[in-house]
């Protein structure tokens, strides 16, 4: 048995003090002041009746006391589950990431489309984390907050779609808006896993300045780039000709994570099962324990105590 607050003892002189240091009340105000007249009264030499209901009071008085100081008996220790790891997926949903240059079980497919069955794979091996999604195109934005639940996540991005977020490709500020995010939360590993087709030509940080910042932050960023060859696209550019696979690179080294480079549906989806190797999902957990609270013990005595202490003064003043 312990007591949670112990200083609610400090309180049982109260009205020993009361009928010290108070005057005593008038007969006049005993109806307006009742609790006040019989604490204020009591003395060694005062009216029999009246001492006894003074007991009753005190030993009420005690069990009140007793009741705010909260006793309570430690149950046995849990450890609570929590998730293993922070991760933000940065996804590129720049125009180009519907270029049809991919296959998904024998069907040509756009990037987008075989990044969202591969992550969505990828998801279903991520219990036990906090996963959540940052966009970037023009700008940056998050898409979904960091949260355990795996299957409002796999949901979220399947409603994505490219240029949703414009033309071009604000990579460095996709990366930075995701550091902010895991810079908010206390854990022991925080990983960002970037996806991109082209090279970073919109928004206001730089891939490296970025990602010198999650270093700095004990941010692992996973870096992959994504797309077929040198090849002319559909959008009448060159896919796989701005793609700055060095600097990629670098941002991956600079942070202790890996950099990947995926052609096909099929690298694509080794790689995210590589980084799901590297970063295998074990729940932490914070021992505690549980306690048990006696407080409406004490307080159901009290209340008894004063029933009890009515009756028996109401049948002594009849006898």
């Amino acid at each position: 048995m312990s007591f949670a607050w112990l200083w609610a003892f400090a309180l049982l002189p109260l009205p020993w003090i009361i009928r010290r240091w108070v005057k005593p009340v008038e007969a006049g105000d005993r109806l307006e002041h009742p609790l006040l007249y019989q604490w204020a009264n009591m003395s060694p030499q005062g009216n029999v009746r009246l001492r006894h209901k003074g007991i009753w009071l005190w030993l009420a008085w005690a069990m009140l006391v007793l009741a705010l100081a909260r006793p309570q008996t430690p149950g046995p220790l849990i450890l609570p589950d929590e998730p293993a790891r922070h991760l933000m997926l940065v996804l590129d949903l720049s125009l180009s990431m519907e270029e049809p240059d991919m296959t998904w079980q024998g069907a040509q497919v756009s990037r987008y489309y075989a990044l969202q069955r591969v992550v969505d794979e990828f998801l279903q091996q991520r219990q036990g984390d906090a996963v959540g999604v940052a966009v970037f195109g023009d700008f940056a934005a998050i898409h979904t907050p960091l949260t355990p639940d795996i299957e409002a996540v796999r949901s979220m991005v399947d409603e994505l779609r490219p240029g949703m977020a414009g033309r071009q490709t604000a990579m460095g500020d996709g990366i930075g808006l995701a550091v902010q995010r895991l810079r908010d939360y206390d854990a022991p590993d925080k990983v960002i896993i970037l996806l991109s087709d082209g090279d970073n030509n919109a928004g206001e940080l730089e891939p490296l300045e970025a990602a010198r910042a999650a270093a700095a932050s004990d941010i692992r960023v996973y870096s992959i780039a994504f797309g077929g060859e040198r090849q002319a696209g559909v959008f009448g550019f060159f896919q796989g000709s701005q793609m700055d696979e060095g600097q990629l690179q670098r941002m991956s080294d600079l942070t202790g994570g890996q950099f990947f480079r995926a052609r096909s549906s099929d690298e694509l989806l080794q790689a995210y099962q590589r980084i799901s190797e590297l970063e295998s999902g074990q729940f932490r957990t914070l021992p505690q324990r549980q306690v048990q609270e006696h407080f409406v013990w004490p307080v159901l005595l009290a209340l008894g105590l004063v029933v009890l202490g009515g009756l028996w003064n109401s049948r002594r003043a009849k006898a």
